[in-house]
C-alpha cells in the first residue's frame, strides 16, 4: 500500500458519524424553527448542518475527537456545550434547548427601564467587549467590565454572566451571591437556578440544593431541571424513593427525550439492588448521550454494574 493510500485509510478509519435531535425542555418537542448545529474545534467551526424534521441532525465523516456542539438561531446561541465523537460506532446525542423563563414574554412585557438600558450605546458597547473578552479567555477583564455595567443596569442575565465567570475564576462566594442576585431580581428567569443548583451538587452541599430546587418549583412546577435538582439533592440527604420520584417526573416532562435522568434512574436503581433495572436506566442514558461512557461517573457506575449480579443482589 503507498504511503497516500494508507494515509487515506486511516484517515477514513478515524471519521465517524454524529447523530441526534434538539428538542425543548419546555415540553420535550422539537424546536418550531430550524436550527443550526455546529461542531467547533477551538476557535473554528468544523461542520455544520440544519434540523430536519423533528429536530434531527446529522454529522457523517467527522474526524474522531472533542468538539464543541452549538446549537443556535440567527446569532443566538442556545446551547453550548463539549461532546466526543469516536470513529468507532454511531455517536448520538439528545440535546436540549434550556427552558430559560418560567412564562413566556412578548414585547408589551418590557418594561420602559429595559428598553432605555437596551438603548443605551454606551452599555452595550461594554457588554460586546466583555463578551470578546470571554471569548479570548480574558475573565478578570470581562469581569471588570460586566461589573461597571452592572452598577448602572443590572438585570437578571447579567448576574447570571457574572456568576459563572466567578465561577471560572474560583471565586466561590461571589458566584452564589451573583446567582442569588439574578434570582432575586426576577424569580422567573430560571438560568440561575440551574447554575447554582450545578454548583451546590458539585460541592455535595445537598441542603442547599433541596432549598434551591423548592424555590426552582415554586417559579415553574413544570421545570425539568427543578425536579432533576430535587432528586439529586434527595439522593444526597439518603430519601431514595422520593428521589426516584422527582426524577421519573423530570423524564416524563421532556416525554423521555433527556439523558440526564437517566443516569441518575440507574444511580438510584443500584442503590435499590436493582441491577438488572439499573443496566436498562444507564443503557438509555447512554444511547442518548455516548460521550458519557469516558465520563469518571459514568465509566464508575458501568464499573460496579460488571459486579453486580443478575439475580439483583451483590
Amino acid at each position: 500500500m503507498t504511503p497516500l493510500i494508507l494515509h487515506l485509510a486511516l484517515a477514513a478509519a478515524q471519521a465517524g458519524t454524529l447523530s441526534g435531535y434538539v428538542f425543548r425542555e419546555t415540553d420535550g418537542n422539537p424546536p418550531r424553527r430550524p436550527m443550526t448545529v455546529e461542531l467547533s474545534d477551538g476557535d473554528r467551526t468544523r461542520y455544520r448542518e440544519t434540523t430536519e424534521a423533528g429536530g434531527m441532525f446529522m454529522f457523517r465523516k467527522v474526524q474522531e475527537g472533542h468538539y464543541t456542539i452549538r446549537v443556535r438561531f440567527g446569532d443566538f446561541v442556545a446551547v453550548d456545550d463539549r461532546i466526543t465523537v469516536t470513529g468507532s460506532g454511531n455517536n448520538f446525542a439528545a440535546v436540549m434547548l434550556p427552558k430559560r423563563r418560567a412564562k413566556s414574554q412578548d414585547f408589551r412585557a418590557v418594561t420602559a427601564d429595559r428598553l432605555a438600558s437596551q438603548s443605551n450605546g454606551k452599555l452595550q458597547k461594554s457588554l460586546r467587549k466583555a463578551a470578546k473578552l470571554v471569548a479570548r479567555h480574558d475573565l478578570s477583564g470581562a469581569v471588570r467590565l460586566y461589573e461597571q455595567v452592572a452598577a448602572v443596569d443590572a438585570t437578571a442575565d447579567l448576574w447570571d454572566t457574572l456568576g459563572l465567570l466567578y465561577l471560572q475564576m474560583g471565586r466561590k462566594d461571589d458566584s452564589i451571591h451573583a446567582f442569588e442576585k439574578a434570582i432575586s431580581q426576577d424569580p422567573e428567569y430560571l438560568l440561575p437556578y440551574a447554575h447554582l443548583g450545578w454548583f451546590y451538587q458539585q460541592e455535595r452541599r445537598y441542603n442547599e440544593l433541596l432549598k434551591l430546587a423548592g424555590r426552582a418549583l415554586a417559579a415553574d412546577p413544570q421545570w425539568m431541571t427543578a425536579h432533576a435538582l430535587l432528586g439529586e439533592a434527595r439522593v444526597g440527604t439518603g430519601d431514595l424513593e422520593a428521589a426516584l420520584q422527582s426524577v421519573q417526573r423530570a423524564s416524563a416532562l421532556v416525554q423521555g427525550k433527556a439523558a440526564g435522568p437517566y443516569l441518575l434512574m440507574a444511580e438510584l436503581r443500584y442503590l435499590h439492588q436493582d441491577c438488572a433495572g439499573a443496566r436498562i436506566e444507564l443503557g438509555r442514558y447512554l444511547e442518548l448521550n455516548t460521550s458519557a461512557r469516558g465520563l469518571p461517573g459514568t465509566a464508575k457506575l458501568l464499573e460496579l454494574l460488571r459486579g453486580c449480579r443478575r439475580d439483583g443482589a451483590e
